[in-house]
């Protein structure tokens, strides 16, 4: 009925064993691997034990569908239990293909035996599958042991497995049954799904269905599957039924938790869930959605924008400095030595360092030379006097150098004067704040209404010198 309104290939929550649903959660697999290892021993028993619903039916489904895919192997499946040694025995004859059996048990016996030699001879297995085992009697398991018994060429001609519940355990631990205890090959226990199970199990049987996150299902709705059912699957499939039937009557596109927790109360109600299960706080939480496969990719690539993004680099204290550093040649030049060294000489000796005038393009040094050359010749009368005239024009170029380099430096010094000032300044600022706080809180903790009392007179003196 659901499936038609939500677009469904099938039903997805049929209470019956289907193994073609199968979800592989963790016990389940174990419990297949187990089987799986102890077919290929071909010998012995393996008991499969867990509570109604659980999954043992649809487990040995899924492993007889492959084992008949891929070799010859001959499968007997009894479910109905409840009845003698004699009986079971013809039954395990029928469901073998044997009709015409005779009427005491040794014919039986002989027929099955008969059977089973002759598929060993072809090639075949035989495999003999007990459900519901836990309603066998004594003497029934004895008589399956006998049949484990039946070998050709030291190769056992059947083997059997045991599916049912804990009292199956029980069942096989009795001193009675030590004979068939010696003979189990492997056990394993198929426990409850976890809540991430719980989910995954949902969500895989609706995508067998043909499910397109249509309806969408909030993640608050998983919780309360899980608590209600008790992760056993068969009670799952019950509460997703009825949660799909419920939105298909309400023309729902949405499952939300309120409306699990209309169907969880009509459930309660008609007594078909577990006793002793109460509504409790699961019923507060938030709905929230997971993003459609559109939306996931609309998110990855809005990610992807903001790792490619790279924000404006700051440039600390350090790299300002560098930078004032490259434009002054004339600094680096002085601290990288050079075969050429590049400075200017002044065109006024007569200047005072005060009046030294910033520096322009450095000149070369054989333009030096040249000039001092032919300064004796641009004024004869300077004479003998030539050698002062160039060693007063070599100290004031030295002396504009070092006029620049001072500049230079009392910038920098200042500027970080500057940063430290202000730095101290809000440290005092942030002790005075701090102080006053501290002497506050004493004050109010040592007496309160006295406290109150001067704030009162404080703010009296204020108003009156404000007016």
């Amino acid at each position: 009925m659901y499936e038609a309104f939500y677009g469904l290939n099938e039903e997805p929550f049929r209470l019956s064993s289907d193994y073609r649903f199968c979800y592989g959660h963790k016990s389940y697999s174990r419990a297949k691997a187990y089987m799986q290892y102890a077919f290929e021993r071909a010998e012995g028993f393996v008991m499969i034990t867990g509570q109604p619903g659980t999954g043992k039916t649809t487990l040995v489904n899924e492993l007889t569908h492959t084992l008949d895919s891929e070799e010859p192997v001959k499968i007997a499946m009894l479910v109905t239990t409840q009845m003698d040694s004699s009986d079971l025995l013809r039954m395990v004859a029928y469901h073998f293909g044997l009709t015409d059996l005779g009427q005491s048990k040794s014919e039986v016996l002989q027929q099955l035996t008969n059977m089973l030699t002759q598929n060993h001879r072809s090639g075949g297995r035989a495999l003999l599958i007990i459900d519901e085992a836990q309603g066998l009697t004594i003497n029934s398991l004895e008589e399956l042991r006998l049949l484990t018994n039946l070998q050709v060429d030291n190769t056992p001609l059947i083997q059997i497995f045991l599916l049912g519940q804990e009292a199956l355990k029980k069942l096989i631990h009795r001193p009675e049954m030590e004979q068939v205890h010696q003979r189990l090959v492997a056990t394993c226990f198929l426990k409850p799904l976890e809540l991430d199970e719980t989910k995954a199990f949902v969500q895989h049987r609706l995508r067998v269905a043909g499910w397109s996150n249509r309806p969408v299902i909030s993640e608050a709705v998983y919780p309360v599957i899980h608590k209600f059912s008790q992760g056993i699957p068969r009670r799952i499939n019950l509460i997703c039924s009825r949660l799909f039937l419920y939105g298909s009557i309400e023309e729902l596109e949405t499952i939300r938790l309120a409306d699990s927790e209309v169907v969880i109360g009509e459930l309660l109600s008609e007594q078909l869930l577990a006793d002793g299960l109460v509504i409790g706080d699961e019923f507060n939480a938030v709905d929230a959605y997971e993003p459609e496969p559109n939306d996931v990719s609309e998110t990855e690539d809005d990610l992807a924008e903001v790792d490619a993004y790279q924000p404006p680099v700051e440039m600390s204290g350090s790299e300002d400095f560098e930078l004032i550093e490259e434009s002054f040649p004339e600094k680096n030049a002085a601290q990288t030595p050079v075969s050429e060294p590049a400075f200017e000489v002044a065109s006024n000796p007569s200047l005072s360092e005060s009046e030294v005038p910033t520096l322009s393009k450095p000149l070369p040094i054989s333009a030096l030379n040249n000039e001092l050359k032919e300064a004796p010749s641009q004024n004869q009368e300077v004479g003998a006097a030539s050698p002062e005239i160039r060693t007063a024009k070599h100290s004031d170029a030295f002396r504009s150098r070092e006029a620049s380099e001072h500049l230079l430096t009392d910038s920098l010094h200042y500027s970080e004067e500057y940063k430290d000032k202000d730095y101290s300044l809000g440290l005092i600022l942030l002790s005075v704040v701090a102080v006053l706080l501290i002497v506050t809180m004493v004050l109010f903790l040592i007496s309160p209404e006295g406290f109150v009392e001067q704030v009162y007179r404080l703010k009296g003196l204020i108003d009156a010198l404000l007016a």
